[in-house]
């Protein structure tokens, strides 16, 4: 499909601080957010666990993990966990951020959308 990058707001809620926009890269192959350690580092998010991660190269590496990051796109928002990675220069939106917004990549503008389908978030349940 090709790369996508997207403008995202970023924000620690447990903080009084308010957020900022940074470009993100967008992988519907990706499962979770990646986060820049600078990025981590200033917004002062809390260390949860260690984590095992796949790359697509098939290595692995132990990774912190920290939360509570509110991210927003196209005007929607949602609390998640993200991968701390020291040297990466841009977060990493992966489908874990993707579904739970409802958001979408449309392949010829190469953008993200909401959901045309949904005025708002939505999660399909039985």
């Amino acid at each position: 499909m090709g790369i996508v990058y997207t403008t995202i707001k970023v924000r620690n809620p447990l903080k009084d601080k308010p957020g900022i926009e940074i470009d993100a890269k967008v992988d519907t192959g990706a499962t979770l957010l990646v986060l820049p350690e600078k990025v981590v580092k200033e917004f002062e998010f809390s260390f949860i666990r260690e984590e095992t991660v796949k790359y697509a190269n098939e290595e692995t590496a132990q990774k912190d993990v920290v939360g509570v990051v509110e991210v927003e796109i196209c005007g929607r928002k949602g609390w998640f966990e993200a991968i701390v990675e020291p040297k990466k220069k841009y977060p990493l939106i992966g489908a874990v951020v993707m579904e739970s917004l409802d958001l979408i990549v449309e392949p010829r503008s190469m953008g993200v959308y909401p959901n045309p389908r949904s005025k708002l978030p939505m999660a399909e349940i039985e």
